[in-house]
Order: C-alpha cells, then sequence, then structure tokens
C-alpha cells in the first residue's frame, strides 16, 4: 500500500464514521484510493461480503489503476469481491440486471450522473440502495450551474429507504424534523418537501430561486468532505499523469486488424503506401475516423467524444484540450457548440494567434481546444490547472511542452493531465514511449507492429 496524502487520511476517517458519506473531491485529488481503503476495511472485517462500484466508463480505469498499490493478498480480495460496472450498463434489464441484488457497500464514482432522479440508472440504483448497508458517493460537481436541487438524488442515495413503491430520504427526513420547531411535524424525505424546503418555483414548475441555503449547506457539510487541489498543499505541482482507457469500438476493430496487418483495407481500396502513412491511418482509426488515398474523411466512431462528455458532465473549471488532428478538433468543437459551452480554438487554421489571451483573460471562456504544433510553446494557459489530452503526440518535447502551458508562473493549483487511449492500438505504445521520454520514431513503430502481428498471426492459428 502507498502513503496516503493527508486529505486522503482525512476522507477514508470520515468513510468509517458514517455508513453514508460524499467525497466531493475535485478532479486529481485521487479519492478513488481511500474509497477502496474503506471497501478493504469492511471487507476485511466482515461487515460486507461485496461491493457495487459504479461509474462513467472513463472513470473506471482509476480503479482498476489504484488496485495495483494494495499488496497482493488485498488486491486479490479486493478483485474477488468488487464488481465494476458503468452507469449505461448497470441498469439494463432492470430487475433481470445481474446488478440487481442485496449489496453489501455500493460506491457511485461521479455521482452527479444521478442528479435526474427520474432517469432509469438514478431509479436503478436508489432502489438497490435500499438494500445495502454503506453508500458512498464520489465526485467534483456535485451541483452543476448553482442547481442546489441537484443535490437531492445523491444524498438520497446515501440513506434511502422504500415506502410503498417510492424512495425518500432518511437523511433529509432526519435532519428536518430535528430542526422543526413543531414536534408533531413529520416528514418523509420526499423531493417535493425538498423544493417546498428550499426552493422557489418558476410559472413551469422549475426551480428558479433558493431560500434556506445556509441550512442546506449545513446538512450536505455534515455527510461530505470537500477537497479543492488549491488546498492540498501536500500535493506535487504536477500531478501523475491519469489514464482513460477506451475501447475501440466494434465496427473499426476488423478496419485496424487489415491495415496492420497488411497495409491496406481492401474493401475500400486504400492502401498505406509506406510506414508513416501506416502510422498515420493507425492513429487516426485510434480516433475514430481515417482518410482515404483520396483525402476523403471516412467516420468509424470512437469513444473519445462520449468520453469527454461524460468528462464535462463532472467538470466546472476551465480546460485545456490537446488533439493532433484538426479533424478531431472540429469534432470536439462540434461538441461543444452542442452543450453551449464558450470555448476558442487555437490550430493551424487559426488566424489570431493570440486567441489564447482571451482564454486566459475572459471568464465566460471555459476551454481552448490546441493542437499541438500551435500551441506547444510560447503561450501561458495557466487560467487552467488542467489538460486533457485528447489523443497523443508522438514527440516526447512537444508533450513536454505542453504540459508546462499551465504549469507556469501565475499557476496556483497542482496541474492534472489527463489521456484519453484507445486500448488495443499503437496510441498504447506511443503513451509508454513518452512515459519513458522518448519519441515514437521509426524503430518504435517497427516493433510495435512486429509484436502486434505477431499477436494476431497467433489468435488467429
Amino acid at each position: 500500500m502507498i502513503k496516503m496524502f493527508r486529505h486522503q487520511r482525512v476522507a477514508l476517517s470520515r468513510m468509517r464514521v458514517y455508513d453514508g458519506y460524499a467525497l466531493f473531491m475535485e478532479q486529481g485529488t485521487s479519492k478513488t484510493y481511500p474509497a477502496l481503503c474503506r471497501i478493504l476495511d469492511l471487507l476485511k472485517s466482515g461487515s460486507i461480503e461485496d461491493a457495487l462500484i459504479v461509474g462513467t466508463k472513463t472513470c473506471l480505469g482509476a480503479w482498476e489503476r489504484d488496485l495495483a498499490f494494495f499488496d497482493p493478498a488485498d488486491q486479490d480480495l479486493l478483485k474477488e469481491k468488487i464488481s465494476l460496472i458503468n452507469y449505461d450498463k448497470v441498469w439494463r434489464k432492470d430487475k433481470a440486471s445481474p446488478y440487481y441484488k442485496k449489496w453489501g457497500a455500493i460506491i457511485l464514482d461521479e455521482s452527479h450522473n444521478i442528479k435526474n432522479r427520474t432517469t432509469n440508472r438514478a431509479k436503478f440504483l436508489l432502489r438497490i440502495g435500499c438494500e445495502a448497508k454503506y453508500h458512498y458517493i464520489l465526485t467534483g460537481t456535485p451541483i452543476g450551474n448553482g442547481s442546489l436541487e441537484d443535490i437531492y438524488s445523491q444524498f438520497c442515495f446515501l440513506d434511502p429507504y422504500m415506502d410503498r413503491g417510492n424512495i425518500y430520504s432518511n437523511i433529509f427526513k432526519r435532519e428536518w424534523e430535528e430542526r422543526s420547531e413543531d414536534p408533531e411535524i413529520k416528514f418523509k424525505g420526499s423531493y417535493r418537501e425538498f423544493l417546498d424546503r428550499y426552493c422557489l418555483l418558476d410559472m413551469y414548475y422549475n426551480p428558479c430561486s433558493y431560500k434556506r441555503v445556509a441550512e442546506l449547506q449545513d446538512i450536505v457539510d455534515k455527510y461530505s468532505y470537500r477537497v479543492k487541489k488549491i488546498e492540498c498543499l501536500d500535493l506535487p505541482d504536477k500531478l501523475p499523469d491519469e489514464l482513460y482507457h477506451l475501447d475501440l469500438i466494434p465496427k473499426a476493430k476488423p478496419y485496424y486488424k487489415e491495415l496492420v496487418t497488411y497495409n491496406t483495407i481492401e474493401s475500400l481500396e486504400i492502401l498505406a503506401e509506406n510506414p508513416l502513412v501506416l502510422r498515420t491511418k493507425l492513429r487516426q482509426l485510434a480516433s475514430g475516423y481515417f482518410t482515404d488515398n483520396d483525402g476523403k474523411i471516412h467516420e468509424v466512431g470512437s469513444e473519445k467524444i462520449k468520453a469527454l462528455e461524460e468528462f464535462l458532465d463532472g467538470y466546472d473549471d476551465k480546460l485545456v484540450i490537446f488533439a493532433q488532428y484538426t479533424h478531431s478538433i472540429d469534432a470536439i468543437s462540434k461538441l461543444l457548440i452542442k452543450r453551449k459551452v464558450k470555448f476558442v480554438t487555437l490550430d493551424g487554421r487559426q488566424k489570431d494567434k493570440n486567441i489564447w489571451k482571451k482564454f486566459q483573460e475572459d471568464d465566460k471562456i471555459r476551454i481552448i481546444v490546441c493542437q499541438y504544433e500551435s500551441a506547444n510553446a510560447g503561450i501561458d494557459l495557466y487560467a487552467s490547472s488542467t489538460i486533457l489530452y485528447f489523443e497523443p503526440t508522438d514527440r516526447s518535447m512537444t508533450l513536454e511542452q505542453s504540459r508546462d502551458r499551465i504549469h507556469r508562473t501565475g499557476q496556483k493549483k497542482p496541474c492534472s493531465y489527463i489521456h484519453f487511449i484507445t486500448k488495443g492500438t499503437v496510441e498504447v505504445a506511443i503513451y509508454k514511449a513518452l512515459s519513458n521520454y522518448q519519441d515514437f520514431n521509426e524503430k518504435l513503430f517497427t516493433e510495435y507492429m512486429d509484436f502486434y502481428q505477431r499477436k494476431y498471426d497467433t489468435t488467429r492459428r
């Protein structure tokens, strides 16, 4: 086991006190490790026999990563007793779902994914939560855009109960009754009571303003631990890389295998005539598309845009995104426009090379989308403390220079670096080289090709 930072030790101690508790910890403060330690405590003490961890596809990789920090025996116990599943799959088939059972403990990572209590995922998780003994939620953004009603479903999950088919919150029921001036008044802990107590509704019965905010904050503070990177004085100024391992989607797999094995996609009359062209097309495929010999773009789909959308659901601060290809930048831009997020881009097509200053100075501009060649040197982006690498560069110096765009004089927070890596593709080999401060050169690409082809030949036999 590794030595925990002070804020991680505090988080674990709080989880040991409460059977239902929230860790509202900002991106990069490593909330998964203390949560795993709590599950290990419960397993070893015999308090639970199993645990369910639900998260977005992207964040589940962090749980698999942190398992490696435990001693072999503890690691085996955790792997045997923990079930990891994403929000999209956990509720499928409803009561026929293999996850519809009584769990010892349930943890919801990125718990803002159940903020809408009427969704199928929220209904399912609240229902199985009624049977579990221990409940924990983790997120850096429990409330989006100041919508206080987002907290109800998440706090309901911490201690839910069912009455005549309806699910209510024991926490709010208990806290409201303790605060009531009339001991004869009883509460259910319902969402309707929450709205009546804290929200002013518009003509469409949607919350438009709030009241008794101090009381609500007091209740939330009692059952949660809030951590921001800027408050963690023991964190290093550059945090370790966070890897989000994404799957190559089924439609792309046969194209990738054919291209890496035969240097061609026969059905589309595509030929990679040399190693440089082949490497480029493989890297494009890892991001969901490729160009043919006439320059036409073929879309095959990727988990990267969906993963970015999931990430943005739980992220409210300024963000720097680096991408290699203009097509990827266009796909990212399309998503941000759909989400009505104000952003700027800096790539080879951008005439205003000082547009990064708008990102620095304008609080309304939340994201800058950069191409490595245009933004990896000579500019300041310390208005953000996080870089998301949508796809990797193949040059070590370029990566290190890009890291320093946010790690500069004027930065007040530890810096986070998040990498989207498509499993089973050349991106894995590229990141391995970069992590060893090497360029992904022709020699390493040849080694990758030899390894992949031997593996494919063995599998085919």
